[in-house]
C-alpha cells in the first residue's frame, strides 16, 4: 500500500466541508457500532488490495465522523479539516494493521482523536493561545446542544474539552482515553468529572434561562 493518499482522494476530502446543520442531542453522540459492518470489512479488503475507489467510499462515510471530531476537539474548522486530511492518511497508511474483530468507526475515531491531540500538543509547545472572551449574546432556549457546546467549550482547558469529547460525544472508554492522553484512568475520571462540573457552571453563568 503506498504510504500518500491518491492525489484525487486529497481533493476529495477538502472538496467541501461537512454540512454545519444543526443536529439533535441525539444525534451529537455519534452512533457506535460493535464491528465493522460487511460493507466495512468488504471495502477494506478492496483497499488492502490497492483499491483507490474502495477507499474513497471510507471517506465519503466518514468524512463528517473524522471532521466533527477534530472540531469539536480544536474548535477550528479549517484546522479540523488539515487533521481530517492527516487522520485520513494515517488510515490509509495503517490498514493493513487494522484487526477486523475491533469496530472500524472506533478505530477511525482514536486515530483522529489521536492526531487531534497531538495538534494540539504541537500549537501549545509554539504559540500562544488567544484569550477568549465568553460570548453572552442571548441564547435560544430551544438552542441545538452542539451549538451550546461550541460556545462553552473553548473556556475550557484543553485536557477537560477532550476527554469531555472523547468520553461523552464519543463513547471512548476510560482505558482508551488515558492511553491518547498518556496518563492514568483515574485522571482521566477525574478530569471529566471537572469537565462536566465546569461545563454545567459556565451554562448556568452564562446562560441562566437554558436551566442546567
Amino acid at each position: 500500500m503506498r504510504s500518500s493518499l491518491p492525489k484525487e482522494l486529497k481533493s476529495f476530502i477538502n472538496e467541501e466541508k461537512p454540512s454545519s446543520e444543526p443536529m439533535s442531542r441525539q444525534n451529537l453522540r455519534i452512533i457506535r457500532s460493535k464491528k465493522e459492518t460487511p460493507d466495512d470489512a468488504e471495502t477494506i479488503r478492496r483497499c488492502l488490495e490497492g483499491d483507490s475507489f474502495a477507499f474513497e467510499a471510507i471517506v465519503e462515510k466518514y468524512r463528517d465522523r473524522v471532521f466533527w471530531t477534530a472540531y469539536h476537539l480544536v474548535l477550528d474548522s479549517e484546522d479540523a479539516r488539515d487533521i481530517a486530511q492527516q487522520s485520513f492518511l494515517k488510515v490509509w497508511t495503517s490498514l493493513k494493521d487494522y484487526d477486523f474483530g475491533r469496530s472500524f468507526p472506533g478505530w477511525v475515531t482514536r486515530i483522529t482523536a489521536n492526531c487531534a491531540i497531538d495538534f494540539l500538543r504541537a500549537r501549545k509547545s509554539t504559540e500562544p493561545l488567544p484569550e477568549i472572551a465568553a460570548d453572552r449574546s442571548p441564547l435560544d432556549r430551544n438552542l441545538d446542544i452542539r451549538k451550546l457546546f461550541v460556545r462553552i467549550a473553548p473556556l475550557l482547558s484543553n485536557r477537560r474539552r477532550i476527554v469531555l469529547v472523547l468520553r461523552e460525544v464519543q463513547g471512548m472508554e476510560m482505558s482508551e482515553i488515558a492511553g491518547l492522553l498518556n496518563c492514568t484512568e483515574s485522571t482521566v475520571r477525574n478530569l471529566l468529572s471537572q469537565a462536566k462540573e465546569a461545563f454545567r457552571k459556565k451554562v448556568k453563568e452564562l446562560f441562566p434561562e437554558y436551566g442546567v
